[in-house]
Parts: C-alpha cells; sequence; structure tokens
C-alpha cells in the first residue's frame, strides 16, 4: 500500500522501513586520467553529471556490470578490481533507496577517447577541480579528489585506499 508524504511523517521509521522492501543497486567505475574523472552528463533529465555505471543483469556480477556499463555508456573498455567506495542515497520519503559500488576502474587504452553512446548521455573527462560546479550526483566530489591524491602516492597507499573486491563466493555444501 502506497502511504503519502504527510502519512509517513507520523510512522515510526522502523514501520516505513519494514513496508519498503526494494534496494536498488548501481555498479560504476571512477576512470582517473591526467587530474580528470570520467563523467557522464544526462543532458535531458536533470542536467546532472553521475559516474558511468547502472544495475546488474540477472545472474551477472557486480564489476562486471560496471566494466559491461562504462562500455555501454561511454565505448570505452575497462577492468576493475578494487572498490574505491560504497555510498548510500535514500531520500525523505523513502521511496528511492540506492547503494552504489563504485569501483576503480582501468583503462584499457589510455589513449581512446569516450564518445557517447546512448541519447541525452555524454560522457567526457572532467577535471577534478571543477567537480564542486557542475551538479555531480550523489555529491561525491571530495571523495573523488581524496582517491585521486592517494593513488598519486603509488599502489601500496592506492590498497589501503580501497577494498579489494572477492566476487561471487556462493559455494555448495560439501557432499561430506
Amino acid at each position: 500500500m502506497k502511504h503519502s508524504k504527510s502519512d509517513r511523517t507520523h510512522q515510526p521509521a522502523e514501520q516505513i522501513r519494514e513496508e519498503k522492501i526494494l534496494v536498488n543497486l548501481r555498479c560504476s567505475a571512477m576512470i582517473l586520467r591526467n587530474q580528470s574523472v570520467l563523467l557522464c552528463r544526462r543532458v535531458h533529465s536533470d542536467d546532472t553529471w553521475v559516474l558511468p555505471g547502472g544495475t546488474p543483469r540477472l545472474g551477472e556480477g557486480t564489476a562486471l556490470s560496471a566494466q559491461r556499463e562504462v562500455h555501454e555508456e561511454t565505448g570505452l573498455q575497462v577492468t576493475v578490481d578494487r572498490v574505491a567506495f560504497v555510498l548510500e542515497t535514500t531520500s525523505p520519503d523513502w521511496d528511492h533507496h540506492l547503494i552504489e559500488i563504485v569501483f576503480v576502474g582501468k583503462e584499457r587504452n589510455p589513449n581512446a577517447s569516450p564518445e557517447q553512446q546512448e541519447a541525452g548521455l555524454v560522457p567526457s573527462f572532467v577535471p577534478l577541480d571543477e567537480l564542486d560546479g557542475i551538479g555531480l550526483r550523489p555529491p561525491i566530489a571530495g571523495y573523488i579528489r581524496g582517491y585521486s591524491r592517494h593513488r598519486r602516492t603509488g599502489l601500496e597507499s592506492q590498497q589501503l585506499y580501497t577494498a579489494a573486491y572477492l566476487g561471487n563466493l556462493w559455494r555448495l555444501p560439501d557432499d561430506d
């Protein structure tokens, strides 16, 4: 049953949470190049910028989903093996709940240029010092710049500021 916003303000948060089971999962990749980050501008809707990414298909792992989405939205081929960060957004009325896994993306061809692949979604590398003024959603500019600073100090530091992606660990019980 759908409640109006005014109805929900009088409900305990626990009751609202129990009614809303659906959590959207988004898998994206942060690709850095020459003090810029690859973003996609949504020109037909709200004119905001997002990391390239999307929802996994049935049976698709999160890392593979991020790689596929980057290619579908930008034409670039990337690999991912580490998680930069995980974020969560929930609208005040609880109608939108998103968990996003942001992977560190590595370009297979660092000389390739991103190209528009989808109508209304224009990819480009945006300088890190311009992120605050472009309408980046969610507002993660500081996290992207922070990761970039640590990345420049070397691989050992990069591993301290990322998490390993373990992939699908589901195993059938042993038949002992």
